[in-house]
């Protein structure tokens, strides 16, 4: 086989890398404070709409790539992954949520880290995520919101033993 045909084999990749990382970059400036028109500006796009959509075409992306990859082993993983996915998709987009509670900025990090671990890891951190939900639940006496309060319940559901 030619070299460059090698090389090309590559790109695909290269690719789906630069795409992770555009993405955290893309999440952390929006966590600390940037705005979609500076964010569009910093990737010379036209408008902050575009940045947003960017930004949704590479979750998107990411998403699709994990769910190949956990279907291979098993369709309560699969399951498991997308209710982090949905937890870390509202925590990002709650700007004030590691002021909201006292251990928010826990169950944000381990949120993250879910979304990059293999089965049996993420399994773990799941359930991890799904007791300090719980806590926090308790704690804050019905003030969690309704979006966290429905990934609990599903972490919940899917973690149980009698699936």
């Amino acid at each position: 086989m030619p070299p460059e045909l090698s090389e090309l084999s590559t790109v695909a990749a290269d690719r789906a890398r630069l795409d992770e990382r555009e993405l955290e970059l893309l999440d952390r400036a929006r966590h600390l404070g940037a705005t979609w028109a500076q964010i569009a500006a910093a990737l010379g796009l036209g408008s902050r709409q575009a940045a947003e959509q960017r930004r949704q075409r590479l979750a998107a992306a990411r998403r699709s790539r994990r769910q190949e990859r956990d279907l291979g082993y098993s369709a309560r993983i699969a399951a498991i992954r997308g209710a982090v996915f949905d937890l870390q998709r509202w925590i990002d987009a709650d700007r004030r949520w590691d002021a909201r509670f006292r251990r928010a900025a826990l169950v944000r990090r381990t949120a993250e880290v879910a979304l990059d671990a293999d089965p049996g890891p993420l399994y773990a951190l799941a359930s991890l995520l799904a007791t300090d939900l719980a806590d926090l639940a308790d704690v804050e006496c019905g003030r969690l919101p309704a979006p966290v309060r429905a990934v609990a319940s599903t972490l919940d559901d899917l973690l149980s033993t009698t699936h």
